[in-house]
């Protein structure tokens, strides 16, 4: 059996088991809205935002892959540029639901487009998605075409590619930053407030969703030849060190200068490392996220099944990244014992996924899977030239 036919086979394995978890979660959420939810008045975003910011930075980093082989004609990446734009949307799509998902009333999201408020940071995130997944599908549909095409029609073609490519450049600037910006533009949060907060999204952005692709072209480019098979991984695995040396360098500085003075910013960092949930930082982030990786990408990283696992290790552990951006800026009260003042589930100062939470959370994932299997299926996705 092939490494492609196996990995459907897991994939799928993995879709139903998701859905089956995850089903019971949407259907009390539908049902019974927030109630069983761990969050609450003052800390009104959990696991769902974080999980959107996650899905979102996945997607931003399929997307500069596909810009690597349409725009920049990076020789290693030529092959396997619609698939970063099926992972892009998948993403897209899983992180959308999870956004939506997390509001008190989902349909109301059309207002931001029927009615936005262009000097709200948010206003302009519901344009730049719109235009995003609009430049996606545009780009996905030229590029399906390309391969179709011979002669004049095929420059044509190409050259509309490079110009949507360097469109999606800043779009993914734009868009992304934009999502750093929102929470980094909250001057009553220390923890968030500041220029670095958009930097740092951006860099694991690229980081995480360069690392996911690596994993996804591993299991199904296998028909390429083996020379260029080898040569397109190990491209993959260099770009993602890299990403991963320059993520880690951020992550040093931001924490380095978050310590450094006694403050609530301090005291917040102290937290995500030696508190209650140390090892979200510790074991899954650092250990799994970052350690393994870099060895896997240092000491094998000639190896395509090494590089493969190291990104999808940095892809799957980047949720606990987010989070604890998303979680510890929230935690420090803006009134000295107002934790204190009142007593109730939802008026707390701890949070901890629910039960609900994690099941939805499954149910995006599974959906997200899923769009990316079926579009692998009916679209020409990774067929090129004649190739089976």
């Amino acid at each position: 059996m092939t490494r492609e036919k196996m990995g459907d086979i897991f994939v799928w394995l993995l879709i139903i088991g998701f859905f089956v978890f995850g089903i019971p979660g949407i259907m009390e959420r539908f049902t019974t809205g927030h109630q069983a939810t761990a969050y609450g008045s003052y800390i009104p975003w959990g696991l769902w935002i974080s999980a959107y910011i996650w899905l979102i930075g996945l997607s931003a980093g399929a997307l500069m892959i596909s810009v690597m082989t349409y725009v920049f004609g990076v020789e290693e990446v030529k092959k396997v540029g619609k698939m970063a734009f099926l992972v892009a949307i998948a993403t897209l799509v899983g992180a959308m639901i999870s956004v939506g998902l997390d509001l008190g009333h989902i349909f109301r999201a059309f207002n931001i487009l029927l009615d936005p408020n262009l000097h709200s940071m948010m206003g302009w995130m519901g344009v730049l998605y719109t235009a995003y997944f609009i430049t996606l599908v545009i780009e996905l549909y030229f590029a399906i075409k390309k391969e179709q095409t011979e002669g004049d029609q095929q420059k044509k073609i190409k050259r509309i590619l490079i110009f949507l490519g360097i469109w999606s450049i800043p779009l993914a600037f734009a868009f992304h930053g934009g999502v750093g910006g929102v929470f980094a533009n909250v001057a009553a949060k220390p923890f968030w407030h500041g220029p670095m907060l958009p930097i740092v999204f951006l860099a694991g952005a690229f980081l995480s969703g360069g690392a996911l692709f690596s994993t996804v072209a591993y299991i199904w480019r296998p028909n390429l030849t083996s020379e260029n098979f080898k040569k397109m991984m190990i491209f993959l695995g260099k770009t993602t060190l890299a990403l991963l040396v320059l993520d880690s360098i951020l992550e040093i500085s931001e924490i380095y200068v978050g310590l450094f003075y006694k403050s609530a910013e301090s005291d917040l960092w102290n937290q995500i490392l030696f508190g209650q949930y140390w090892y979200a930082f510790w074991i899954v982030h650092i250990l799994i996220g970052v350690l393994i990786p870099l060895f896997l990408l240092t000491a094998k990283g000639k190896t395509p099944g090494a590089i493969a696992l190291a990104g999808l290790l940095i892809a799957g552990s980047f949720l606990a990244v987010r989070l604890n951006i998303v979680i510890p800026g929230m935690l420090h009260p803006e009134l000295k014992g107002i934790g204190e003042a009142w007593v109730h589930s939802k008026l707390t100062f701890e949070y901890f996924p629910s039960m609900m939470e994690w099941q939805v959370l499954f149910f995006i994932v599974a959906v997200v899977m899923a769009v990316f299997m079926i579009g692998k299926k009916l679209l020409p996705i990774y067929q090129i030239a004649g190739e089976k």
